[in-house]
């Protein structure tokens, strides 16, 4: 059963004997949430599939038409956002440096943002509100470079 889960779940179990409890615990939290975030990037590429396939060969007069790449977009963006998240969490666990780090979070908040800007319907949308979500872009990309800068000024005091 053991050498099951080792070959199963290796980032889990590489240097169990040594991690204290809360990394233990750490580390079967970052399994149950790469799981559930597995699943629902299972079932979000099925339905992608099958939406492509309705929007572009049955439903669609024009293929060519913008609402149709935006929708087709949409759906891609949010499997790739899925998938960084879970990405993020598997290199955690392989890391073994704690849990997620604020970088990874605001480049995943920066691609969510971008995605809401693809999807935005311009015509219909209140001009307050892309202002807000081009301050919230800005705000995270700040956010961003601080993160970075402080990362690569705490690595050359460490030599």
């Amino acid at each position: 059963m053991k050498q099951r889960l080792k070959r199963l779940f290796p980032e889990v179990c590489h240097g169990w004997d040594a991690l204290s409890g809360y990394q233990r615990f750490e580390r079967l939290v970052s399994l149950v949430l790469t799981l559930a975030i597995g699943g629902a990037v299972l079932v979000a590429m099925y339905y992608l599939v099958i939406h492509v396939v309705q929007l572009l060969f049955i439903q669609s007069r024009d293929p060519f038409d913008y609402r149709v790449f935006q929708a087709v977009f949409d759906m891609i963006l949010t499997v790739l956002i899925a998938m960084e998240f879970n990405n993020s969490i598997v290199r955690t666990m392989t890391s073994g440096k704690g849990f997620i780090h604020v970088e990874i979070v605001v480049l995943i908040a920066i691609m969510a943002l971008v995605r809401k800007f693809m999807v935005l319907e311009v015509d219909t949308v209140d001009p307050w509100k892309i202002a807000a979500l081009a301050a919230a872009v800005l705000a995270l990309g700040l956010c961003y470079w601080l993160v970075r800068h402080g990362n690569s000024v705490k690595g050359s005091s460490d030599d």
